[in-house]
Protein backbone atom coordinates (compact mmCIF):
# COMPACT_ATOMS: atom_id res chain seq x y z
CA UNK A 1 0.00 0.00 0.00
CA UNK A 2 2.46 2.69 1.13
CA UNK A 3 4.00 4.59 -0.63
CA UNK A 4 1.00 4.53 -3.02
CA UNK A 5 -2.11 4.64 -0.83
CA UNK A 6 -3.43 3.70 2.58
CA UNK A 7 -7.08 3.12 3.63
CA UNK A 8 -8.44 5.20 6.52
CA UNK A 9 -11.51 4.80 8.67
CA UNK A 10 -12.10 8.21 10.23
CA UNK A 11 -14.52 9.68 7.69
CA UNK A 12 -17.98 8.49 8.73
CA UNK A 13 -20.81 7.26 6.51
CA UNK A 14 -22.90 10.28 7.55
CA UNK A 15 -20.02 12.62 6.59
CA UNK A 16 -19.82 10.90 3.19
CA UNK A 17 -23.58 11.30 2.70
CA UNK A 18 -23.26 14.98 3.63
CA UNK A 19 -20.48 15.44 1.07
CA UNK A 20 -22.54 13.68 -1.59
CA UNK A 21 -25.37 16.13 -0.97
CA UNK A 22 -22.99 19.05 -1.65
CA UNK A 23 -21.80 17.92 -5.08
CA UNK A 24 -22.34 20.89 -7.38
CA UNK A 25 -23.54 20.68 -10.95
CA UNK A 26 -21.73 22.94 -13.42
CA UNK A 27 -19.22 24.60 -11.05
CA UNK A 28 -16.24 22.38 -11.87
CA UNK A 29 -13.21 23.82 -13.67
CA UNK A 30 -10.13 22.27 -15.31
CA UNK A 31 -7.26 21.40 -12.99
CA UNK A 32 -3.93 22.52 -14.40
CA UNK A 33 -0.89 20.30 -14.30
CA UNK A 34 2.79 21.13 -13.77
CA UNK A 35 3.10 21.94 -17.50
CA UNK A 36 -0.04 24.08 -17.39
CA UNK A 37 -1.94 21.69 -19.65
CA UNK A 38 -5.23 20.08 -18.69
CA UNK A 39 -5.13 16.47 -17.51
CA UNK A 40 -8.84 15.54 -17.62
CA UNK A 41 -9.60 16.24 -13.97
CA UNK A 42 -12.21 18.85 -13.13
CA UNK A 43 -12.30 20.40 -9.68
CA UNK A 44 -14.56 22.52 -7.52
CA UNK A 45 -12.43 24.49 -5.10
CA UNK A 46 -14.63 24.63 -2.02
CA UNK A 47 -12.71 24.53 1.23
CA UNK A 48 -15.12 22.95 3.72
CA UNK A 49 -13.57 23.93 7.02
CA UNK A 50 -15.20 21.16 9.08
CA UNK A 51 -13.04 18.63 7.18
CA UNK A 52 -9.79 20.45 8.00
CA UNK A 53 -9.77 18.75 11.39
CA UNK A 54 -6.34 17.16 11.43
CA UNK A 55 -3.01 18.07 13.06
CA UNK A 56 -1.66 19.04 9.64
CA UNK A 57 -2.59 22.06 7.57
CA UNK A 58 -5.08 21.05 4.88
CA UNK A 59 -7.66 22.29 2.42
CA UNK A 60 -10.43 20.55 0.53
CA UNK A 61 -12.07 20.31 -2.86
CA UNK A 62 -14.22 18.07 -5.02
CA UNK A 63 -12.90 16.28 -8.12
CA UNK A 64 -15.01 15.12 -11.04
CA UNK A 65 -14.18 12.97 -14.06
CA UNK A 66 -17.06 12.92 -16.55
CA UNK A 67 -18.06 9.63 -18.15
CA UNK A 68 -15.51 8.29 -20.65
CA UNK A 69 -12.81 10.79 -19.59
CA UNK A 70 -9.19 9.73 -19.84
CA UNK A 71 -7.11 11.47 -17.18
CA UNK A 72 -3.57 11.52 -18.56
CA UNK A 73 -0.67 10.09 -16.57
CA UNK A 74 0.66 12.85 -14.33
CA UNK A 75 2.01 13.84 -10.94
CA UNK A 76 0.12 16.63 -9.23
CA UNK A 77 1.36 20.18 -9.42
CA UNK A 78 3.28 20.93 -6.21
CA UNK A 79 2.22 24.58 -6.38
CA UNK A 80 -1.15 23.42 -5.03
CA UNK A 81 0.54 21.94 -1.93
CA UNK A 82 -1.19 18.60 -2.34
CA UNK A 83 1.52 15.98 -2.18
CA UNK A 84 -0.88 13.67 -0.34
CA UNK A 85 -4.66 13.68 -0.50
CA UNK A 86 -7.24 11.90 1.56
CA UNK A 87 -9.69 10.76 -1.13
CA UNK A 88 -13.32 10.13 -0.25
CA UNK A 89 -15.06 8.31 -3.15
CA UNK A 90 -18.54 9.78 -3.62
CA UNK A 91 -21.61 8.17 -5.13
CA UNK A 92 -19.57 4.97 -5.16
CA UNK A 93 -20.93 2.06 -7.22
CA UNK A 94 -19.52 -1.21 -8.50
CA UNK A 95 -18.34 0.46 -11.72
CA UNK A 96 -16.44 3.27 -9.98
CA UNK A 97 -13.28 3.52 -12.09
CA UNK A 98 -9.99 2.68 -10.35
CA UNK A 99 -6.88 4.83 -10.38
CA UNK A 100 -3.70 3.41 -11.88
CA UNK A 101 -0.08 4.17 -11.09
CA UNK A 102 2.11 3.92 -14.17
CA UNK A 103 4.17 1.16 -12.53
CA UNK A 104 1.09 -1.10 -12.57
CA UNK A 105 -0.27 -0.54 -9.05
CA UNK A 106 -4.08 -0.24 -9.08
CA UNK A 107 -6.18 1.57 -6.47
CA UNK A 108 -9.79 0.35 -6.33
CA UNK A 109 -11.24 1.58 -3.04
CA UNK A 110 -14.85 2.15 -2.00
CA UNK A 111 -13.83 3.78 1.28
CA UNK A 112 -11.64 6.82 2.08
CA UNK A 113 -7.90 6.45 1.59
CA UNK A 114 -4.68 8.45 1.59
CA UNK A 115 -3.21 8.81 -1.89
CA UNK A 116 0.29 9.79 -3.03
CA UNK A 117 -0.12 12.42 -5.77
CA UNK A 118 3.63 12.59 -6.41
CA UNK A 119 3.82 9.18 -8.08
CA UNK A 120 2.64 9.20 -11.69
CA UNK A 121 -1.01 8.10 -11.94
CA UNK A 122 -3.98 8.18 -14.31
CA UNK A 123 -7.66 7.24 -14.68
CA UNK A 124 -9.47 5.65 -17.61
CA UNK A 125 -13.01 6.45 -16.64
CA UNK A 126 -15.86 4.33 -17.93
CA UNK A 127 -19.44 5.26 -18.88
CA UNK A 128 -20.20 6.58 -15.36
CA UNK A 129 -19.41 9.98 -13.90
CA UNK A 130 -16.79 9.71 -11.14
CA UNK A 131 -16.76 12.04 -8.10
CA UNK A 132 -14.59 12.29 -5.03
CA UNK A 133 -13.85 14.70 -2.23
CA UNK A 134 -10.23 15.39 -1.37
CA UNK A 135 -8.51 16.68 1.74
CA UNK A 136 -5.12 17.95 0.58
CA UNK A 137 -1.86 17.92 2.54
CA UNK A 138 1.53 19.35 1.60
CA UNK A 139 3.46 16.61 3.42
CA UNK A 140 4.48 13.31 1.78
CA UNK A 141 2.20 10.31 2.31
CA UNK A 142 4.51 8.61 4.83
CA UNK A 143 4.43 11.70 7.07
CA UNK A 144 0.65 12.13 6.75
CA UNK A 145 0.09 8.43 7.50
CA UNK A 146 2.37 8.62 10.53
CA UNK A 147 0.53 11.67 11.86
CA UNK A 148 -3.03 10.49 11.12
CA UNK A 149 -2.95 6.69 11.23
CA UNK A 150 0.22 4.96 12.33
CA UNK A 151 0.66 6.58 15.73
Amino acid sequence: MLPYYHPVDFITKSEIQHLESLIPHGDFIDYDTISGSRDGNLCWDNNIQEFNKFNLKSYTFFVYQPANTKVIAHTDNTKWKRNTVLIVPLLWHKNYAPCYFTDGTIVQMNTPYLFNTQLEHYINNNKHDRYNFQICFEEPIEEVAKCLILI
